[in-house]
């Protein structure tokens, strides 16, 4: 795809980048005016998926951290709330950074005054002239929105203690599934380029050079459900018939539920034996601040 290239470290990203301004005035219309991001009802099942996502990557890295201690987690674009809910009722001195409260006030309001409203950049720069340092910094759906994702990589490791802990999730982008489907024609677009919501299109081994290069060491890499895997069934392709998404969204909420109560370890296992061959649709990567 000509709007998108592979850059040095091996994921792809947009050739032509929307500026500062641009950007801004664009998630200002889309997300803090109209407020559709967040508006958003759950199921129980829904809630309990999100929280269950939540307990598994905290299970893969828990053992790196010391348990005799007030543990401190920075969510950088918190979002609803979730993850600072989770960790604030296991007893973390939690702090998020978001540029709107909307998703807390509607799902997690008790959690209001753990978080820093305005430009993240702003709030990330005033923690770090604070000398403010976290265990464990979450960073969930966040590096494929900005321009520079080195940058915000670097901006984490000043926030974090010697080997605190940086959580990434990334969309699995040009994966050899998605890839594979596309060249076949089961699916007649490239449904994961977003332009300009997604900048850069990350992979397993392009986040891994990328967060070298910002001087994280790469611990621990797992996917998700792998959801795409209903675009090889032509009786449930959601990206040829967009009515077979919701159906598939269950899917993955009813299995991945069922998943986590059988063992956290094992689903954990399962999910790094697919990222390893580059599947599911989305990839976790835990570092550590070397």
């Amino acid at each position: 795809m000509e709007m998108v290239v592979e850059n040095k470290y091996g994921f792809f990203e947009l050739e032509k980048k929307p500026t500062v301004t641009e950007l801004s005035e664009y998630y200002g219309k889309k997300y803090y005016q109209e407020e559709k991001l967040y508006s958003h009802t759950y199921s129980p099942e829904e809630l309990e998926y999100t929280h269950n996502k939540i307990t598994q990557k905290h299970f893969a890295f828990k053992e790196l951290l010391a348990d005799n201690i007030q543990l401190k987690l920075l969510d950088i674009g918190c979002g609803e709330g979730f993850c600072l809910k989770h960790f604030k009722d296991l007893g973390w001195d939690v702090t998020g950074c978001d540029f709107s409260e909307f998703g807390l006030k509607t799902h997690n309001p008790d959690c209001i005054g753990n978080v820093l409203v305005g430009d993240i950049y702003e709030q990330l720069a005033a923690l770090i002239k604070a000398d403010r340092k976290f265990d464990v910094i979450w960073l969930d759906n966040i590096l494929e929105h900005v321009l520079e994702p080195l940058e915000l990589l670097g901006l984490c490791k000043q926030l974090s203690k010697e080997k605190g802990v940086l959580i990434i999730e990334v969309p699995n982008d040009f994966s050899r599934l998605q890839t594979h489907l596309y060249n076949n024609k089961i699916i007649d677009k490239q449904f994961w380029v977003a332009i300009p919501d997604h900048i850069s299109y990350f992979n397993k081994a392009g986040l891994a050079n990328i967060c070298r290069e910002a001087g994280w060491q790469s611990l621990r890499f797992l996917s998700d459900f792998p959801i795409d895997f209903n675009l090889a069934n032509k009786e449930a392709n959601y990206v040829m018939d967009r009515t077979k998404g919701k159906a598939a969204h269950q899917q993955r909420v009813l299995l991945d539920n069922l998943f986590h109560t059988i063992s956290i370890e094992d689903t954990n296992k399962l999910y790094e034996a697919l990222a390893d061959l580059g599947m599911g649709r989305q990839i976790i990567g835990i570092f550590s601040n070397i």
